[in-house]
């Protein structure tokens, strides 16, 4: 089919298509996690949580690693960390606005996982106007030691 500049160029289907694509690529799943911090309650002594949480959403997705901002090297032993992560999940109409302030849970980490062990704090999910995928950046707190 030829593309001319007077023909009007079908967003939708185009995305359609190649979301179904990109998907292919999805090797692990998450949750996407409202914390409800107001009605969780953290013992200290016994270093316990209670409370409920809500899981926004679940499915399949790609998680990829994107940067590692070291902290201060002259704090001692241990170096804390930000690790920055993107999850790609399919688009979903049904799923709740992703926002800062929300948490991803790895449930299936593919071929590693140590991602199981970690949470992950939202920062954004803001997308294209021609988005094959959501596109979630996270961050995580991570420990070396050096």
């Amino acid at each position: 089919m030829a593309i001319s500049r007077a023909s009007k160029i079908d967003f939708a289907a185009i995305g359609s298509e190649m979301s179904g694509i990109v998907s292919r690529w999805f090797n692990g799943a998450i949750q996407i996690v409202d914390p409800n911090l107001d009605s969780i309650t953290f013992d200290a002594w016994n270093n316990t949580t209670t409370g409920t949480e809500t899981v926004l959403w679940s499915g399949e997705a790609r998680i990829q690693p994107i940067s590692y901002n070291t902290g201060d090297p002259g704090a001692g032993k241990s170096v804390l960390a930000t690790r920055r992560v993107r999850f790609q999940v399919p688009l979903d109409e049904t799923r709740a606005f992703v926002r800062s302030g929300l948490m991803i849970r790895v449930t299936d980490g593919g071929q590693f996982t140590d991602l199981l062990e970690i949470n992950f704090n939202i920062s954004s999910a803001v997308n294209s106007s021609y988005a094959w995928l959501l596109t979630i950046e996270c961050e995580a707190d991570v420990k070396s030691e050096i």
